[in-house]
């Protein structure tokens, strides 16, 4: 029995010690890995993936080499440590044209800029003149005389700020979400007819349609179907007597009424600046497509 329990205390022992060395391979391994991932790291960040090549994808009129100078971005700067949004937001706040900008890093060793250029969408009016939007709000000039040609005039917005370059901000922080609705809705519609809107009352917006309409659209809520509703309708009074002034008022979800504006004790009319502005409202486009139905009072 002695025997069987010397046999025993060698095998434990032999165990133990086993378990000893796979304990420290382990950990010898783990430093090792440490070790090569901190010197990837640092070679990285060093000597490996520096920028040799600067693609810029431009769509503005700023000139290429600018837009580079811009984004602060340098040949032989490493491009694990290139900060893009950075860079980005450099070149888009001293660019007024650029509406979206993207920077992005292609290894090994190159950095590719886009410029996406803004486009006009609406004159927002204001005490001095007209301030030029893109569709993210964003002013793009100042306009002290005429509004630009053929895009939608919008009055009641009230700017509080509006240097070019900046995005707008009203005096009522909703009125900027409204018009960002409005002036995409007017867009998906495509119609050039509607070429005016006041939103002076957000609860009773006012759409100027051709030169003899106006729309009582109520709130900016489905503003894209219920501008199809107004267009339907005001297709087809044209078709019966293009000579008259209408009112034409959202009623319910699916409705428009329609009254001669001479039968109106207290109609609403455009101003005498927008109506002259009227004179000039394009014609309608050659096919237009309506699918919504209506009901003429």
């Amino acid at each position: 029995m002695q025997d069987v329990v010397k046999q025993s205390v060698k095998r434990q022992r032999s165990s133990k010690r086993r378990r000893r060395r796979t304990r420290g391979h382990r950990a010898y391994i783990l430093l090792v890995i440490v070790l090569v991932i901190g010197l990837a790291a640092a070679l990285s960040m060093t000597l490996f993936f520096n920028i040799k090549d600067i693609v810029v994808i431009n769509e503005t009129d700023t000139p290429d080499e600018q837009i580079v100078e811009l984004s602060q971005i340098r040949y032989q700067d490493n491009l694990v440590r290139l900060d893009t949004n950075i860079a980005a937001e450099r070149i888009r706040a001293n660019v007024v044209y650029a509406e979206k900008v993207t920077v992005t890093r292609q290894f090994p060793s190159t950095v590719e800029i886009k410029v996406e250029r803004a486009q006009p969408v609406a004159n927002i009016t204001q005490s001095y003149g007209y301030l030029l939007v893109s569709s993210s709000n964003r002013v793009l000039e100042e306009l002290k005389e005429d509004p630009y040609p053929g895009l939608l005039i919008i009055s009641g917005y009230n700017p509080a700020e509006g240097s070019i370059g900046m995005v707008l901000r009203s005096e009522d922080e909703k009125r900027d979400n409204i018009l960002r609705t409005l002036t995409s809705a007017v867009s998906e519609c495509g119609d050039p007819r509607i070429w005016s809107l006041d939103m002076a009352d957000q609860s009773d917006i006012l759409v100027y349609i051709g030169s003899n309409a106006v729309f009582h659209m109520g709130n900016s809520s489905d503003a894209v179907y219920k501008l199809h509703l107004a267009l339907n309708v005001f297709e087809k009074l044209n078709l019966l007597n293009a000579n008259k002034n209408y009112q034409l008022t959202m009623i319910g979800n699916n409705q428009i009424s329609v009254l001669p504006l001479e039968t109106i004790e207290n109609p609403v009319t455009a101003p005498s600046w927008l109506s002259m502005l009227a004179e000039t409202a394009q014609q309608p486009p050659e096919t237009t497509t309506t699918t919504t139905s209506t009901a003429i009072e």
